[in-house]
């Protein structure tokens, strides 16, 4: 399918080609940042801060930062959030969903995810870092301990305020980045809580979390920190971290609305003799908003920060990726790197939810019109009410949790002793990954062996969340318990189907594909329906809307959650860091196999999903890359 990339930007924006006139860019960098999103900005940002060094920064999105549903709080998903700042990326049908297709949601803007997300700024559990360092040779630069200093670099922490603390909120200071002069998020906790919040906590029976951020969150629940500036109660996005502070920097430039083709490599590849030497790019193909073709040139390294599903894309049009894939695309192989947009998985997003007599919900700013512009009066005003909230309150379930003792048992030993036939039927036909994907899944069954795991988050939205809009629902006011799993087994892939870069890749995350996905999911959206019935939850409980409470057993559960559940929008993996012997894309200093100066930072180098929402990972995975280019540059 043929789109305009540039067709879904808000009609204001459409002739204000960048943020920096294309006709009075330089022609070359030093490096070239291929999406201003989640890490993009990051890197461009801590690159830049060498006056010698230039960088040029190439987005496709535009500057929102304006828009009150991007930068007040209690807006967020609101306005033009999931439609003119989101690519929607639409996913093959689903097998396992009955053949049903979804949408991935990711931000089109300067900002990229971080402009459309719900500011949910916690980290995963340490193992799983550990992990990473593990699969990949024991690498001591990817453990907590050493990747810990990172996240605390990227953020500038506010401590909770009296009152916020009344309401709850916990936080160890020793994990966090305090650092006006070197940290760049603006990372804090809202003015108002919902009532209900604090309710769903006591009823969750989880214990309470001393900080979300501690590397810890496993069987516990607490008040998560947010991506926000607590003093002016503002989203604090990355163009708002590592952009807009520095914005006069001579040697900082930053395009948008421009669409990025592809990569030009010297030496061309023309003749098989010259097949063993390492590419090397030369230069970044880009499309403008009239359809305009142009490159810039680039003297040390290309960083491809485009994201998950974008950044794959992007490298198979250029010509590095399965061969096979390419040919019949009718793209020229210059590099057959063959898991390039393989190991793709995401965290599955379900829901159960209950009609409320609670006084408010967020319901209300939908609902009723004159309520909205009453509280979007007393924000403006003092920075107070519903839409100073970022309503997350967040519980992160052991497996313990979810199976009893005799089924847990069962269920992981029949995951391990199948772990070779699910190996193979994800890795597509290549026997490297297929050890790879092997490796992932042992690791992470010895976690639910030793019932070290947070295999589903479930969180309370103080409103309606679930599959039906709004037209199609009974108007009324909600709450809802959002029940995501964490830890997926499944892994898809995303190609590119023709030649035309404007064309839309495949997109098949095979949710649900591996059984133990689909069980545990299952547990999760039951257990969030027994929350919604437990003390002190009942008192404000008025009747079960979905599933319904015509799902009586597990099996009428698991034919809802193959009908309503949908991606979490935390899609990683297809660029994989991974020895290339185990299907890796990627080494441990993000450069590409067989490339001399090409480097992905973004989600898509996670090896497997992890025990968190990635905005803070991924900041860390930025500024952890921003040191490997620096050291790296003095070879260049």
């Amino acid at each position: 399918m043929r789109f305009n990339p540039l067709s879904l930007l808000p009609f204001a924006f459409l002739h204000a080609s960048s943020l920096h006139e294309l006709n009075e860019t330089p022609k070359e960098f030093d490096y070239i940042v291929i999406g201003a999103g989640n890490a993009g900005l990051a890197i461009a940002s801590r690159l830049s801060e060498d006056p010698h060094t230039t960088v040029a920064v190439l987005e496709a999105g535009s500057n929102v930062e304006n828009l009150p549903e991007v930068f007040i709080p209690g807006l967020t998903g609101l306005g033009q959030t999931f439609t003119t700042l989101n690519w929607r990326y639409e996913t093959l049908p689903q097998e396992h969903l009955g053949g049903r297709t979804t949408i991935i949601n990711a931000g089109k803007a300067l900002g990229g995810g971080t402009i459309i997300n719900s500011m949910i700024f916690p980290r995963a559990e340490k193992e799983e870092y550990d992990a990473w360092g593990a699969l990949n040779n024991k690498d001591p630069n990817w453990t907590w301990d050493a990747l810990l200093p990172y996240f605390k670099r990227s953020e500038i922490f506010s401590p909770p305020n009296a009152a916020q603390i009344a309401s709850g909120v916990k936080y160890q200071e020793d994990v966090h980045g305090t650092s006006v002069q070197t940290g760049r998020v603006k990372v804090g906790y809202p003015n108002f809580f919902y009532p209900q919040s604090e309710m769903w906590q006591k009823a969750s029976g989880f214990k309470p979390s001393p900080d979300l951020a501690n590397g810890n969150p496993q069987g516990t629940v607490g008040i998560s920190p947010n991506s926000l500036d607590a003093h002016n109660n503002t989203r604090c996005s990355s163009v708002c971290a590592y952009y807009t502070p520095f914005v006069d920097r001579p040697n900082l430039t930053v395009l948008t609305n421009v669409f990025v083709t592809r990569i030009l490599w010297d030496p061309p590849r023309t003749s098989k003799s010259r097949l063993s030497a390492p590419l090397k790019a030369t230069a970044v193909e880009f499309q403008d908003g009239e359809a305009q073709i142009s490159h810039l040139s680039v003297k040390k390294e290309v960083i491809l920060s485009a994201g998950t599903l974008a950044s794959p894309r992007i490298l198979e049009h250029s010509g590095v990726g399965n061969e096979t894939i390419l040919t019949k695309a009718g793209v020229k192989s210059v590099l057959n790197l063959p898991t390039v947009g393989e190991n793709l998985a995401d965290h599955v997003h379900g829901w159960a939810n209950a009609f409320t007599n609670a006084s408010l919900t967020r319901d209300l700013l939908v609902l009723e019109p004159k309520f909205e512009t009453q509280q979007r009066e007393l924000w403006y005003h003092n920075r107070t009410g519903v839409l100073s909230a970022a309503p997350r309150s967040l519980g992160l379930a052991a497996a313990s949790n979810l199976f009893a003792a005799s089924e847990l048992v069962s269920l992981v030993q029949d995951a391990q002793s199948n772990i070779t036939h699910y190996a193979k039927l994800f890795s597509n036909g290549n026997a490297d990954l297929e050890k790879g994907i092997e490796a992932q899944h042992a690791i992470v069954l010895n976690f639910w062996k030793r019932d070290k795991v947070a295999p589903v988050e479930l969180n309370l939205e103080p409103g309606y969340g679930g599959p039906t809009l709004l037209p199609n629902r009974p108007a009324r006011k909600y709450t809802t318990i959002n029940a995501v799993l964490f830890a997926p087994l499944s892994r898809g892939r995303t190609h590119i189907t023709s030649s035309n870069p404007l064309d839309k890749s495949a997109i098949d995350p095979a949710y649900y594909a591996h059984p133990l996905d689909l069980a545990t999911h299952v547990k999760a959206i039951e257990l969030g329906r027994k929350m919604l019935r437990t003390p002190p939850l009942d008192s404000i409980y008025e009747g079960e809307y979905e599933p319904g409470e015509d799902k009586k057993t597990e099996q009428d559960v698991t034919t809802w959650a193959r009908g309503a559940s949908a991606s979490d929008n935390h899609v990683i993996g297809t660029l994989a860091m991974m020895p290339k012997e185990l299907g890796g894309v990627v080494d441990t200093r993000l450069r590409v196999y067989g490339i001399q100066n090409v480097r992905v930072v973004d989600a898509s180098v996670i090896p497997f999903p992890i025990s968190a929402h990635l905005e803070s990972t991924i900041y860390m995975i930025a500024e952890r890359a921003a040191d490997f280019v620096k050291e790296d540059s003095r070879h260049l």
